[in-house]
């Protein structure tokens, strides 16, 4: 069978003219996303080369938004979105990473919308105030959108990749009742941000099962570290010498080290159980030199790779991705089963 005859059999199966299929072959623009998609989908079931015919299609540009490099796991999950680059080459994407302060609704909903005009998808996590969603949603209504980590259920977005952040907090507030034992004491909790809809799951699913499991085990208060480190740590410092009947803090965000050192400095290493997330360098150290007790770690890589398959999909650039949930898995880290170097 001839090339042309290949393209004209593409373009009758598609639902398209000839020169649909000839433009998007040939990188000449012009085609809608929704054609071309098409166009894809019958080029792969019509057996034509995929090697072939990608190789000449335009490369997709996705901005990537989320926080800066100065958060340990966003670090991560970036550094995961920029390997990408390597595993996305097949499926012509191409992942361009930019920095958000998630404190800066303005400048925030600026960026937005800027990148959704110049972009052919947005990756975002940021939190769930009025303003950003509503920036969320004018986006989704021009490019796909994938939420990451946290959600925003009603911006419109294509899908949510991450962990199930309500079960990631039943998890802590079941090791918390069990770590604390039958005597209990009061709990504080720290979140990052209260707007961040992934931080309220979290928190959410940490008081129900104290509610429901362990009545001994008193929610004292919730306090927002804006996550700030500094803010956090002073927080816990202030909770700790107004209230000395703590046994327990659970750290939905950034801040562990300096909270386990006024922990430390106040005379209270030990007598508090310390759960966290996110396996970071620094928060492996704290866990194997018996500073802080748990942490529920989800995989950044794994986040970023479901992310370019979604999009992947939906673009039709590769039709044997298969996947029943966008949904990501989790892992209890103790000191006893805490890996040396992160995992791949």
């Amino acid at each position: 069978m001839s090339r042309k005859t290949t393209l004209e059999e593409i373009a009758k199966a598609a639902g398209v003219s000839l020169s649909t299929v000839d433009r998007v072959v040939n990188r000449r623009g012009g085609v809608s996303q929704k054609a071309e998609a098409r166009v894809l989908k019958w080029a792969s079931q019509l057996n034509l080369d995929r090697r072939i015919f990608r190789s000449h299609l335009p490369t997709l540009r996705i901005a990537v938004l989320m926080q800066s490099r100065e958060n340990d796991f966003f670090a991560s999950l970036r550094d995961a979105f920029a390997e990408l680059e390597h595993a996305g080459g097949s499926t012509r994407i191409s992942f361009l990473l930019h920095p958000m302060d998630p404190l800066d609704v303005p400048g925030t909903v600026a960026r937005i919308d800027e990148l959704a005009a110049s972009y052919d998808g947005l990756v975002i996590t940021c939190p769930d105030r009025p303003p950003l969603a509503e920036a969320v949603k004018r986006a989704a209504s021009r490019i796909p959108v994938v939420t990451v980590v946290t959600d925003l259920p009603q911006s419109g977005r294509l899908a949510y990749v991450g962990p199930d952040n309500r079960q990631m907090g039943r998890v802590a507030g079941e090791l918390m009742g069990r770590f604390i034992g039958p005597s209990g004491g009061e709990v504080l909790v720290i979140v990052g941000m209260h707007h961040m809809i992934g931080h309220q799951e979290r928190e959410m699913g940490f008081r129900s099962i104290l509610r429901e499991r362990f009545a001994n085990c008193h929610l004292l208060e919730i306090v927002e570290s804006e996550e700030d480190p500094e803010r956090a740590a002073s927080l816990t410092e202030d909770a700790l010498r107004r209230h000395p009947g703590i046994r327990g803090i659970y750290n939905v965000s950034a801040g562990n080290f300096p909270i386990s050192q006024n922990v430390e400095k106040l005379g209270r290493k030990g007598e508090i159980v310390i759960i966290t997330h996110e396996l970071t360098a620094r928060r492996r150290m704290l866990l194997t030199e018996g500073r802080i007790d748990a942490v529920i770690d989800q995989n950044p890589r794994l986040e970023a790779r479901k992310c370019l398959d979604v999009l992947a999909s939906h673009f039709g650039r590769d039709e044997q991705i298969s996947f029943s949930s966008t949904a990501t898995p989790f892992q209890i880290i103790l000191r006893e089963n805490c890996p040396l170097v992160a995992a791949d």
